[in-house]
Order: structure tokens, then sequence, then C-alpha cells
């Protein structure tokens, strides 16, 4: 093995990429989920970088709030040169395995030997995660070929005793962090033990020297994920940990000190890695401990970030596949240990199970075993699945039935292979002006085209809601079924049956009483309403289809606000005066039960509004995020007062109208912190991402707002009619 390492790399690696291309083009699933967006994110990287006029470095980095853009990009600049396919998008997994195995060798051989270098590449490649990995979208893969490669250049830095390796180190690690926030879990324990090693061992002279050359690697790491992360400083943690466990609590994950929550990693482990590797693995960290240069690196490598993500509710195998390329140095550490005939016997051993395991993994072939005691099979298979989704033909179905004109096509399942990730997707990669929407709460807004089907809705915490909807929409509720007339049936592979609804509202024979129903317009977000109006204009034909060309609201008072959430206060606003263009209803909901089922708006203009302090000051007191802001209405600006973080936030904060992307925008100065103050650019920066004038934008309805002025005891917008 020794004797042509780099021959025997390559060819595993060529078997691997012959194993993704045979597997891909017999699969014909539409992309699960994540692995949709992330799909959804390359095409988009590949249309900013493809067509002239963006300001590709900002869109590119703006681009999502949580996944940063390496691995999406790179599949985006692939698109240049091979077409836009799963395939192409899997070339891009395989790549980076082939940077992990290939780190991962020469970690070994620096660490270990040449062979042992070999074989625990050869473990990577063969887990039976990794082999699944290859064959969907997911930035866990990305991240697993970055951590090993970072492992392997922070060795070779020799506690940053190299100026060469410690500025590569560095850049490495910047790319790490934008391949996926959970990088500095794998990164940081071997990095500390490298940095407390060096710092124990070196003399004084020697002491200033490495703390440069880390003050470089560390500088370039900063230059690199600082434009990505600094805008996500304080945002970032907050999703961090809504992910790790206050997601985990809805997906119903079992809480992190329970038996099955701290044993679901260890138990999971062989069929994540190999029954052989891991049985190597545990017999690595015994024979390690004679290994004095590598030892107390792969310790900490290897079991330091699998006692974090022990630690976190949220549980799932690809959190912890980048930490098998150091499991596969340590198991290779263990094969190395055993005597020369056993260890002859153990690696032909591996390499038989390896093949195995990738044929169990890709093809079921043959069908995997399960492991005695667990009743877990001995790997989880993904094999290819033939059959056709439709897809295609239900987006060419709404394309011809909307003359293909721009319109909202709500997807109610959240199945894996049915989703609203997936047709948004293939809506993306087909070029149609389509905007794709989730399962509705309230009535369906803005929305054209329905997608429901039958059978699985989901994972079990949303399909309540979701069939209720679909059996609604198919019946259950006569006067939206009535709105929305079925015009597509369509069979799927897992034996439901899909069906697509379009808006088309029967006239009736007499007007609905819109006007006698004021109130009922803005039921569940007005209460209380004083000296309410509304003023009608429409077309005699046009009310029998619930369409209205213009209506204006009056009110002397009312109090607003998502009225559902009752953890939350409303707003008591004064002096109202709404006006809606291009209202539509569902007439006959109306006529027969009174109630005012709103389908549709064009424009929403909010002309004239008042605001007194006293009714802020009420609205914060009841809100959960309010406790402890105070906020002061002065002349043009408003003094806010923050003090439920800790340190105490003071800020000036402004209304802004020259955005053109929504009606306003908050803008924010003389921030202190502590008394310390903050410089405007990194201030408006940070805030410029928690701005809740930036939700206007993504409304199903054009927004406007007449000019805001802030005043002493006063917000008005608009001028008094």
């Amino acid at each position: 093995m020794s004797r042509h390492p780099w021959l025997l790399l390559a060819s595993l690696m060529a078997g691997l990429g012959l194993v993704v291309t045979v597997w891909t083009s017999i699969d014909r699933r539409p992309p699960e989920w994540d692995y949709a967006n992330h799909l959804e994110r390359a095409l988009h990287c590949y249309q900013i970088l493809a067509q002239p006029g963006h300001d590709r470095l900002r869109e590119i980095l703006e681009a999502t709030a949580f996944y940063p853009p390496v691995a999406p990009c790179t599949a985006g600049l692939l698109y240049f040169f091979s077409p836009v396919s799963p395939l192409t998008a899997q070339v891009v997994m395989w790549g980076f395995l082939v940077l992990g195995a290939v780190s991962v060798f020469l970690l070994g051989r620096y660490l270990l030997d040449t062979s042992a270098g070999l074989l625990a590449a050869f473990f990577l490649s063969t887990a039976p995660f990794v082999v699944s990995s290859l064959t969907n979208f997911q930035l866990d893969l990305p991240l697993t070929g970055m951590v090993a490669c970072c492992l392997y250049v922070l060795a070779r830095t020799e506690g940053f005793s190299r100026t060469g390796w410690s500025l590569a180190a560095g850049i490495v690690a910047g790319i790490g962090m934008l391949t996926k926030p959970p990088f500095l879990v794998y990164l940081l324990p071997p990095l500390l033990w490298v940095i407390w090693q060096t710092a124990t061992v070196t003399s004084e002279t020697r002491h200033m020297a490495w703390v440069g050359r880390f003050a470089v690697a560390l500088g370039a790491a900063t230059a690199l994920a600082l434009p990505w992360y600094g805008p996500r400083l304080i945002g970032l943690p907050l999703q961090v940990m809504n992910r790790s466990f206050k997601n985990a609590a809805i997906e119903q994950k079992s809480a992190t000190f329970s038996a099955e929550g701290l044993l679901y990693y260890p138990t999971m482990f062989p069929t994540q890695f190999g029954l052989l590797a891991a049985a190597l693995f545990l017999w690595g960290l015994w024979a390690l401990r004679r290994g004095r240069g590598a030892r107390a690196f792969l310790w900490i490598a290897a079991l330091g970030p699998f006692v974090v993500f022990t630690l976190i509710q949220n549980k799932n195998l690809r959190y912890t596949l980048p930490i098998l390329p150091a499991a596969a140095l340590v198991a290779a550490a263990g094969a190395r240990s055993l005597p020369p005939a056993l260890r002859h016997g153990v690696t032909w051993a591996c390499i038989a199970l390896g093949g195995l395991q990738v044929s169990m993994t890709a093809f079921a072939l043959p069908a995997p075993p399960i492991l005695p005691g667990t009743g877990l099979p001995i790997v989880f298979v993904r094999r290819p699945e033939p059959a056709d989704w439709p897809h295609a033909q239900i987006l060419e179905d709404i394309e011809r039935e909307s003359g293909n004109k721009p319109v909202t096509v709500a997807i109610v399942p959240n199945h894996e292979f049915f989703s609203l990730s997936n047709f948004s997707y293939e809506a993306a990669r087909l070029g149609l002006p389509f905007r794709m929407v989730g399962a509705w709460r309230g009535p369906p807004f803005g929305v054209d085209f329905v997608i429901v089907k039958t059978g699985s809705q989901g994972p079990p915490w949303t399909a309540p809601r979701l069939e209720q909807i679909t059996h609604a929409v198919e019946g259950g509720d006569p006067y939206l079924a009535d709105v929305f007339p079925m015009i597509g049936r369509y069979a799927l592979p897992d034996g439901s049956v899909a069906s697509l609804h379009q808006r088309r509202i029967p006239p009736t024979r007499v007007p609905a009483p819109l006007a006698e129903a004021p109130a009922s317009l803005l039921r569940a977000y007005l209460r209380d309403p004083q000296g309410l109006q509304v003023a009608l204009d429409y077309r005699p034909d046009a009310i029998l289809r619930g369409e209205v060309k213009h209506v204006r609201l009056t009110a002397e008072r009312a109090t607003v606000g998502d009225l559902a959430l009752h953890d939350r206060s409303p707003l008591t606003i004064r002096e109202v005066q709404v006006a809606v263009e291009g209202l539509v209803f569902n007439p006959r909901r109306l006529l027969e039960t009174g109630e005012l089922e709103v389908l549709d708006v064009s424009t929403l203009r909010l002309e004239h509004a008042l605001v007194t302090q006293a009714d802020l000051d009420q609205l914060l007191r009841g809100q959960p995020a309010g406790v402890g802001v105070e906020v002061g209405l002065g002349d043009g600006a408003a003094d806010v007062r923050v003090t439920r973080l800790g340190p105490v936030i003071t800020a000036r904060v402004w209304l802004d109208r020259s955005p053109a992307d929504r009606p306003l925008a908050l803008m924010v100065d003389r921030v202190r912190v502590s008394g310390i103050p903050v410089p405007d650019f990194m201030a408006g920066w940070i805030v410029k991402h928690f701005d809740p004038t930036l939700a206007l934008r993504r409304l199903p309805a054009l927004v406007t707002v007449a000019a805001a002025r802030i005043q002493p005891g006063r917000i008005e917008i608009g001028r008094r009619p």
C-alpha cells in the first residue's frame, strides 16, 4: 500500500465518483427540504454571477441569514461549465470528499505513516453516512472536507512555528467558517490544545514569534469570514440556540440529558462510520496512548466536538459527520498498533467491508443485516428511485393556465419529496415567474393556485394543520372548495394522489353586503374600532365575483395587531385612514355566513395614523421583547434605552423613506453600550438586519406608507384628512 499511495487514493476517489454518477443517473426523486433549499441558493448564486448589473459580492453575502456561500457558490461556478443538473451539484460533494480524503491521508502520513494515512482515507471515504451524503446536496460533507483540511494544515504549523503553514491555516479556517457556522466547534478543541502546548513549552524569545504567526493566521481567517459574519454577530447566536434546543423541542426530540439523548450518537456511530471502523476507533483511542506526538491532537479533535453535540438537544448524524476525519485517523492508529499478522488480516477485512458498505448504502446490494442487540441495520440505505414525481408537469399546467404570468402558488404538503422546498427549486430551475408559498394561516390571501396531496403530509408536528387545509380545499369547506376548483390530478410514486386547484370565483346572483360588515375586513387584526366607516367603489358585475376596485377605511381610534397572539399586546392607533385597491373576497361565504374572507389585495396604503407616547408605552409593556426597553419620542427622532440585555444600550432612532424596496426603514445612530460609543457604520450594519420594516417587502400585497414624522410625544403618519 505504501508503494503507490496516490494511485490507490485516486482509484478510490474514481470508484466513488462512478458510484455517484450511476446513482444520480438512476434517481428521479426531487431534492428534499434543505437539500432543495441549498440547490436553489446555488442556482441563485449562479444567476448573480452571470447577470450584469448586480452588486455581486453584496448580494452573495446577503443571500441567506444562516448559511454561508462557499458550497452553494462552488456549485454556482460549476454551472458555468456544466448544466444545472443533479450530477453537477453532486460533483461538488464529491470534490469536497476528495479534499477531505487527501487531507486525512496527508495528516495520517505526517502523524503516523503512509499506510495508516491511506487506511484512514479509506475509512472516511467508505463510511456509510459519507456515501449517503454523496447522493444529496447538503453543507455537511463540504464542512467535513474543510475540517479535515484545516486539521492537516494546523498540524503542519508545528505550534505556529512555520510562517507559511500558519498563514495557510488562517486562510483555510476562514474558508471553513464560510462553509457552515459550526466549523468552529470542530476546529476550536485541537486549536486550543496546540496553543496551550506551544505556550507552555516555548522559550520567551520564541514566544513572541509564534504569537505573531498566530496573529497572522487569526487576521487572515477574520478578514475572510468577517464580511459574512459581521452583520450577523447578534442574530446568528440566537438562531443557533433556537436550532439546537427550541426547534428540537418542537420536533419532539429527546431531552438532552435523557438516556435516549445521551446515547443517540454512541448508538448510531457504528451505522454512521462502519462496524469494523467503529471497533478500531475504540481500540485506537487506547492504542494512541503510546503515540506521544499524535495522541492528544487526535483525541481532542475526535472527542471534543462529539461531547459538544451530545449536549445539544437537536440530534442529527449530519452534525457529527465532520468528526469522522479525526475518527478515521484514530481508527487507523488502532489498526497500526495491531501485531503484523493480525494487522494484515484486519486491513483486508476493512477493505472488503468498506466496499460492501458502499454497495449496501447506495444500492442496497446486498440488503444490510441488522446489528445484533440494537435493532439497527449495519448501514442506512439510500438507494436511487427511478420513479418520476410530477413536479415539472404540475408547473407546466400552472404555466399554461396562468399564461406564464407571475402568480402565487401555495404548496400545502410538507412531504420530503412534495413540499414548498422542491417546488420552489424546480420553478427557479425552469425560470418560471411564480411566487411559491407554503400552507396559509387564516384565509388563502394572495393565492392563485393551490397544490395538495392525499396521504402523508410530512413531519407529525406540522401534519394536523396541513391535513385540515387539504380537507377544506377538497370539499370539507364548501365555500373554499367553491373558490378553488380542481383543474388537475396526478398520481404520485408513494401511492398518494396530488391535485391542482386554481382560484376561480363563481359569481353570485346578488351582491354580497360588503358595506354592512366593515369590521369584518380586518377582524383578525382590529379590535374595538370607534367611528369606523367604509366607502366602496365597484362595478355591479364585478362585486358579484367578489371584486371591489377601491375601499377606504377610516376610524377615530382602533386597536390593531395580531390578535391571535395572546402573549403580545396590540397597539392603539388614532385617526386612521387606509385605502385598499383591488380587493378580492369570497362572495358566497359572506352572503351565507356573514364572514368576510379576504382573498387578495393589490395595494394597501396607510394614508394617516397617529400613535401617542402613552400608546407606545403600553405596547412595549405588553410585548415580551419590550421588557426593559424605553422609547422617548422627541423632535424628529426617538431616544431608545435598553436594559434587558445586561449592559445599558442607548441610541437615537429615526425613520427613513429612501429605501426603494420598502415603504420606510429604521435608522440608528449615537449608539452607546455601557457608555462606550459604537461607530455609526457598525451600528447601522447590524441594525439593518433587525429592521422590522424589512418584512414589508415580503408581504403578498404592495404596501405604501405616507411620510412618517416623529414628534414630541407622538408619531404621525401622513397629514390629517
